[in-house]
């Protein structure tokens, strides 16, 4: 009994190891390290910009990237007030990137929960929760949030009130689906030949089981509220000034591409690299979880 509990305990380790190899062998660290740049941007972003956002140095407006002004030098160049590009994209690294975690907490905790409750009761509760992400997906989400944002107001926590509606029906589907899968194991069986209750089983043995699954939906998700959010700012929905994010600073810029292309375009760059990054990262780990 004790040898072959060592077999497989070797086996485990050995298995362990080998998606480890293939990770490491994936170029997945490119990925973190981009993202790591924009978490660090968020925290520390007051302690690395150079300048305060909102410092204005009309004198040295529309300055190219890598000139220099009386107060500087500016990596991104300035905007039509003299502002420095980079510190704005540092700066509005903050509220995206706030906006993105905070909406996929909501929309991941909504779609989990009822996704594991459909899955493992099915019946009526199946049925009416497959009927309500039917609906949501059948919508034009866009237009949805442009018509809830115009009777709310636009506002960050009115964003992540509504941005949350875009995901959580695929956190439905995907976790419903894997719950179904999971619940004739033997685990499973298990856990109810003991008497453990409902709430017991789907939080201490059937969630610890999904958190993989979770996660790596959760980092495509916080990506698509990023760019969800980026679009709503863009059309003027979404964050309103002084707030800065992304979105915004790609709809302050539109007016002067003609002129100077770098106030929209290295915010668009950040935004887009974030949301490579993240889709990159979920599908590298998605494929070491099938073996491939």
């Amino acid at each position: 009994m004790a040898s072959s509990v060592s077999i497989l305990d070797d086996a485990g380790r050995l298995g362990h190891v080998s998606r480890l190899t293939r990770v490491r062998g994936s170029g997945w660290w490119i990925w973190v390290a981009l993202l790591a740049v924009i978490v660090l941007f968020a925290i520390a972003g007051n302690w690395i910009a150079p300048f305060e956002h909102t410092a204005q140095e009309p004198r040295a407006k529309f300055l190219r990237p890598l000139e220099s002004s009386d107060a500087g030098f500016h990596l991104f160049g300035t905007d039509e007030l003299g502002r420095d590009v980079f510190s704005k994209v540092i700066a509005g690294a903050r509220l995206t990137v706030f906006i993105g975690v905070a909406a996929t907490l909501i929309g991941a905790s909504v779609g989990t929960a009822l996704g594991m409750l459909a899955g493992y009761r099915g019946g009526w509760i199946d049925r009416i929760v497959m009927r309500l992400t039917e609906a949501q997906t059948a919508m034009p989400m866009f237009l949805i949030a442009l018509l809830l944002i115009s009777s709310l107001g636009p506002s960050v926590w009115n964003l992540i009130a509504i941005l949350p509606t875009y995901i959580w029906p695929t956190f439905a589907r995907l976790i419903r689906a894997e719950t179904i899968r999971m619940r004739s194991s033997q685990f499973i069986e298990a856990a109810i030949a003991l008497g453990c209750t409902t709430r017991t089983i789907l939080w201490r043995h059937l969630f610890p089981n999904l958190g993989s699954r979770i996660g790596i939906l959760a980092a495509i998700s916080v990506g698509q509220v990023i760019l969800a959010e980026a679009g709503l700012s863009f059309i003027g929905a979404g964050v309103q000034s002084p707030d800065v994010t992304w979105g915004l600073l790609i709809s302050g810029g539109r007016k002067y591409l003609t002129v100077a292309w770098w106030p929209t375009v290295f915010p668009g760059v950040f935004a887009g690299i974030t949301v490579f990054a993240l889709n990159g990262l979920a599908r590298r780990f998605t494929d070491v979880g099938r073996g491939v």
